[in-house]
């Protein structure tokens, strides 16, 4: 799988840029994705943010460090990109329990080994270790509500499109299925500033998709073939009535 192959080479630039700062636009560009479309996905593979894995890695790689060498708090600061002495002490101690002098002296702190994804197909799931990410379903002759947009964030439009219309019309909606897809590709110019199209859909079943519209939404074709599938919660929205469809699936996994 392509994305899988992006995915690990993102983590390997990671690796070899854990000394300083580490750009998440350029560990996005790699991965061929946008940067919030990369920390969506992230999040939900493992079940921590990118940043906090950041922060994690440079947190094992530092006591190392402490224990092997007689580096000083001011230069692995410097080194693992901190602002100042504090701020990596700060994070240190809310990583290992323990200030970097105890851990100097001590030998004793947590390891956090680097991350690579592996994915394998178990039962009609794919797995990611034991864990069960998504489902794999075929889909055929399927009819669906459809919405597409095509501007600057087209993901939160074409939702809240859908939002709007099934909370208005169906009493079911939490339990429906949902399909989200860009057709020329997430940003394929890794930039969030460049309009793109995007559909949200909802699977129509039995005599609901037999005219062209239903309740004033256009009924379209699904797409056919394989697909990961996920549940996606329709009233997961914030305040403001953006959904977070990486937040969602990984709670409805």
């Amino acid at each position: 799988m392509e994305w899988l192959t992006q995915m690990n080479d993102a983590l390997n630039y990671i690796e070899l840029n854990l000394q300083g700062t580490v750009d998440f636009s350029e560990v996005a560009h790699i991965a061929c994705s946008s940067l919030t479309r990369f920390q969506r996905m992230f999040t939900f593979m493992t079940d921590m943010t990118i940043g906090d894995y950041v922060k994690c890695r440079k947190m094992s790689l530092a006591a190392e460090d402490l224990k092997n060498t007689d580096i000083k708090v001011i230069e692995l600061a410097l080194k693992y990109g901190y602002k100042s002495p504090e701020a990596f002490t700060r994070a240190f101690q809310s990583f290992h329990g323990a200030p970097p002098t105890v851990v100097h002296k001590s030998g004793i702190s947590k390891v956090f080994h680097p991350i690579s994804f592996q994915i394998k197909i178990n039962g009609g799931n794919m797995m990611m270790g034991s864990k069960p990410v998504v489902q794999i379903e075929e889909l055929s002759n399927l009819k669906v509500v459809c919405f597409q947009v095509n501007c600057k964030e087209p993901e939160n439009e074409a939702w809240n499109q859908m939002r709007k219309w099934v909370v208005s019309n169906l009493n079911d909606y939490e339990a429906r299925r949902y399909i989200g897809y860009a057709p020329c590709g997430h940003h394929p110019e890794s930039s969030e500033e460049e309009p793109h199209e995007y559909v949200a859909m909802m699977l129509l079943y039995g005599e609901e998709g037999q005219n062209d519209y239903i309740s004033g939404a256009k009924v379209c074709d699904a797409p056919k073939g394989l697909f990961l599938v996920g549940d996606v919660v329709l009233n997961e929205f914030d305040d403001n009535g953006n959904i977070d469809i990486g937040e969602s699936m990984k709670k409805s996994s």
